[in-house]
């Protein structure tokens, strides 16, 4: 009899514990549904702390975007892209035409799974009636021309000084410059400054389209200035969130950028400087033995990207993964109370273990 009495106890101890865990599970069309007994209701904001160039976090992305959306009414979702980027995955989502970021290839497109993500996300939000937004915080890249181009008015003849810079846009080709960074960047920097010189010009010309070729073009994130990126995603957001009354909202960011204790790290930012201290949850994904883009592999450190590594140093992956991991999910979402980690634990409230990715 008391044999049995301790199997019970261990049955009802292994599924209380789980119960507080998150899974996240395939279905039969292999997406992700995302299923966890934790109340996320109690959060306005969600930050989620991923891993650049791995291949199953677009899928894990898309889980959580619907989850947030479905339990918790959000229809904003930061990425850590430009202004320029978001205004075309938003021109998608309204149209269906992919060439919006494949004509040039966004870098946020140029893998096959991230195109599903986008797809995926498209035949979801077609049955929304309160559609998704999505919004950008980052340096601008070649396809702000691109924007540029789109948003021109027709049949409206150029202010003389402006004419030569919008003519030249035009010749530029785009597919050239989308791989070629410090070119682009260059290029950007010079129509800045050229607009700068004559904003009232091209505020008549672009007319009611200006505001988004205003944001655009006076982007205060900037190329490869990597020191000050915190502080200017973190500017770009609150813009954002105050110019357009953003109650609840979803954010995607480098797991760099995604410590909630440390002023000056985006995540930290919002929840001190914004008063989300107990209203934003944040996430961070770890992942053992993982390919990266670059066809690099990860044995048996969190992630793939050493500087994306913040916890590192004195965390043993291969007990965290063994104690932790639930082999029933695809991935394994867990609340760091329940961890011994004390570096994990205060650097994010919760974290989803994946493992095993494959390459691209």
């Amino acid at each position: 009899m008391n044999k049995y009495l301790i199997l019970i106890s261990i049955f009802i101890y292994s599924y209380s514990f789980g119960q507080q865990d998150g899974c996240f599970k395939e279905t039969t069309g292999n997406e992700l549904m995302f299923e966890t007994s934790t109340d996320f209701t109690q959060y306005d904001a969600f930050f989620v702390g991923e891993f650049h160039g791995v291949h199953g976090i677009g899928g894990l992305n898309l889980a959580l975007i619907k989850y947030v959306n479905q339990h918790c009414g959000v229809t904003n979702v930061f990425m850590e892209f430009s202004y320029s980027a978001a205004w075309l995955y938003n021109a998608y989502l309204a149209t269906g035409d992919t060439t919006l970021f494949t004509d040039p290839l966004l870098l946020t497109a140029s893998r096959q799974v991230n195109r599903d993500f986008w797809k995926k996300l498209y035949e979801y939000n077609k049955g929304l009636e309160h559609k998704i937004t999505i919004r950008g915080m980052d340096f601008e890249r070649i396809e702000f021309l691109k924007v540029l181009r789109m948003l021109k008015p027709e049949n409206k003849d150029k202010p003389v000084v402006i004419a030569t810079t919008i003519n030249y846009l035009d010749t530029l080709n785009l597919r050239r410059l989308e791989r070629t960074d410090d070119i682009q960047d260059s290029v950007y920097k010079a129509v800045r400054r050229e607009m700068s010189n004559h904003k009232v010009e091209y505020a008549w010309y672009y007319g009611s389209n200006y505001k988004t070729v205003s944001d655009i073009m006076f982007n205060p994130d900037e190329f490869r200035k990597y020191n000050s990126r915190n502080t200017t995603m973190y500017k770009n957001m609150k813009s954002q969130i105050e110019q357009y009354h953003i109650k609840k909202f979803i954010t995607f960011n480098g797991l760099q950028h995604g410590d909630m204790n440390q002023k000056g790290i985006l995540c930290g930012n919002l929840k001190i400087k914004m008063g989300l201290k107990n209203k934003l949850a944040d996430i961070s994904f770890l992942c053992k033995n993982c390919y990266d883009f670059n066809g690099t592999w990860s044995h048996p450190v969190g992630g793939v990207h050493e500087f994306e590594q913040p916890f590192r140093t004195g965390t043993n992956f291969d007990l965290l993964f063994s104690g932790y991991f639930n082999n029933a999910c695809k991935y394994t979402f867990v609340p760091t109370k329940n961890l011994k980690n004390k570096k994990l634990r205060k650097f994010s409230d919760f974290v989803i273990l994946m493992k095993d990715e494959p390459p691209f």
